[in-house]
């Protein structure tokens, strides 16, 4: 019985996800989510007491995603620092013409039509790009360490700009339908580190 509980969680979240990206959270209903996923209404509401709750397990739900993306590519210790950063920011095009260019960067999707006064979704979602500026910084170091970046770099500084520069792009390729728009503003940024 919980194994169809959590898959029916699953799915809900799954379904979601992709409506908030389609049709935009503010004009997808619950009652929607509830009839695309198949999921019984009582379900879905024993599950998430409100869309609110809902759109939180959504933004968790990318945040694995990029987690469990950033930890499968780093495990690739014969690439380069850079040449693993190139291949999650290939994945991360890929997934984006996958879903049509809807979305590119789903946090900023979700940020922009989350309700204003819905602190949980910005903390949520700050806390993630801290944390991806974290991992950042910490290449950024091992690439000075390595030799493969300049030593005068202040990674912490470095990493901050480099995710202002990928949301930059991540926006860019949606706006004009080209992926390419992300690994090649990442491989500029990259040659300015050697």
């Amino acid at each position: 019985m919980s194994n169809i509980k959590i898959s029916n969680k699953k799915r809900v979240i799954e379904v979601a996800a992709l409506l908030f990206f389609q049709e935009g959270y503010t004009y997808t209903s619950m009652d929607e989510v509830v009839k695309k996923s198949g999921v019984s209404k009582s379900n879905v509401y024993y599950h998430f007491s409100s869309k609110e709750e809902l759109l939180l397990a959504v933004i968790d739900y990318w945040i694995d995603a990029y987690q469990s993306n950033i930890e499968e590519v780093m495990k690739q210790t014969d690439l380069s620092l850079s040449e693993r950063m190139l291949t999650f920011l290939e994945g991360l095009a890929s997934s984006i013409e996958q879903r049509n260019y809807q979305g590119s960067c789903p946090f900023i999707t979700f940020i922009m039509q989350s309700p204003n006064d819905d602190l949980d979704v910005k903390e949520k979602i700050n806390h993630f790009f801290d944390d991806l500026t974290s991992i950042c910084e910490h290449l950024i170091q091992q690439g000075i360490e390595t030799k493969e970046f300049r030593k005068d770099i202040n990674a912490k500084e470095t990493a901050q700009l480099f995710i202002n520069n990928l949301e930059g792009a991540l926006f860019l390729a949606e706006v004009k339908r080209d992926s390419s728009i992300i690994t090649s503003t990442a491989k500029d940024f990259l040659k300015l580190l050697i």
